[in-house]
């Protein structure tokens, strides 16, 4: 209990000196972690993946995706789509060539690492918002965090798949868009639920209460049917965001967006500050399995420069298409102000 006292009060300081510093508050708490994770009296501390991907992601995804503005997330579907889906596959499939070779894997192997990296993370999206962007671009890459975990994890699945059996480019193809397909069907279905359910309820409280299950009953039959589970949670939160303000309350509304806030500083903080509180572990075990940490540095050296070129090929390519679209759309404006003009 103690340890939880101490970690909530080191989130909320992060939380508070973050913006005084300038710095976001997740480096800030990985940096604490990492600090303390070598101290001699702190044990290992190694966290379950499935409590993440189970536990803590759905809800997580579920939040943003409430309010995300419905229409920003339509209009920049093309380009969120391609940077969540298209960039991670690639940078996945670099990225698993490069591994290995340098770390004589089969190529699923690499694949299968490759897509564990390959996504952007929180710290890069919250360090981008604060740089003074444009609202398009934030509205992007926060569309692109909603949906590359879910296209990393099913790629992922199935590149270990192909560590056990041989199959085909259109296998993994196919597996992958019925995933999604599943996953949108049970996102959108549970959403227009949810929104039925909490319309025919007065208490604020009760509604929120209710908020917090939806996440997962989103993501757990996705789950149980091979489908992504975080995919579902996203498209159960952009329908309920998108039909909230129609037959909810402006309380209910108020009560949820306060308490989602709440969760979300929490959880986000106990993710990176138990990623630095991880560290030692994960260093005793370089040195005393593998072959030290300078290797394993100058490795993730390298799949940062690579993943770093492909991503910078790729998005320099999405501005192009993208000037090139809005200078269509203002010559079309044009044309049609002309022709107003001379009607």
């Amino acid at each position: 209990m103690i340890v939880v006292v101490l970690g909530l009060l080191v989130i909320a300081a992060a939380s508070t000196a973050g913006p005084v510093l300038r710095i976001p508050a997740p480096l800030l708490l990985v940096a604490v972690g990492v600090g303390v994770s070598f101290l001699p009296f702190v044990p290992e501390i190694e966290l379950e993946p499935e409590w993440i991907l189970a536990g803590v992601l759905p809800p997580l995804l579920y939040s943003s995706s409430v309010s995300m503005p419905a229409m920003d997330f339509r209009r920049e579907f093309r380009a969120i789509g391609g940077l969540s889906v298209v960039l991670v596959v690639a940078s996945a499939v670099g990225l698993g060539f490069f591994f290995s070779r340098v770390l004589d894997v089969d190529l699923a192997w690499g694949i299968a690492l490759g897509a564990i990296v390959s996504p952007t993370d929180a710290v890069a999206t919250s360090i981008v918002k604060r740089s003074g962007v444009s609202h398009r671009i934030t509205t992007i890459l926060e569309g692109e965090s909603l949906l590359n975990d879910a296209t990393a994890l099913v790629l992922l699945r199935s590149a270990i798949a192909g560590t056990a059996a041989v199959v085909s480019g259109w296998s993994v193809v196919g597996d992958f868009v019925l995933a999604v397909v599943i996953a949108v069907v049970i996102g959108y279905l549970v959403g227009k639920l949810n929104l039925l359910v909490r319309s025919r309820i007065s208490d604020a409280t009760v509604n929120t209460v209710l908020s917090f299950t939806v996440p997962f009953l989103a993501s757990i039959p996705a789950e149980l049917l091979d489908a992504s589970g975080l995919v579902a949670a996203v498209v159960a939160g952009l329908v309920t965001g998108s039909g909230a303000p129609r037959v909810l309350p402006p309380q209910h509304r108020m009560s949820d967006a306060q308490n989602w806030r709440t969760v979300e500083v929490i959880v986000e903080g106990a993710i990176f500050l138990t990623m630095g509180l991880e560290l030692a572990g994960i260093v005793a075990d370089v040195e005393e399995n593998h072959q030290g940490v300078g290797s394993a540095a100058l490795i993730a050296t390298g799949a940062l420069l690579l993943t770093l070129a492909v991503r910078t090929a790729y998005v320099a390519q999405l501005i192009l298409i993208l000037r090139r679209r809005a200078r269509r759309k203002a010559a079309s404006s044009e044309r049609r102000s002309s022709y107003t003009q001379y009607a």
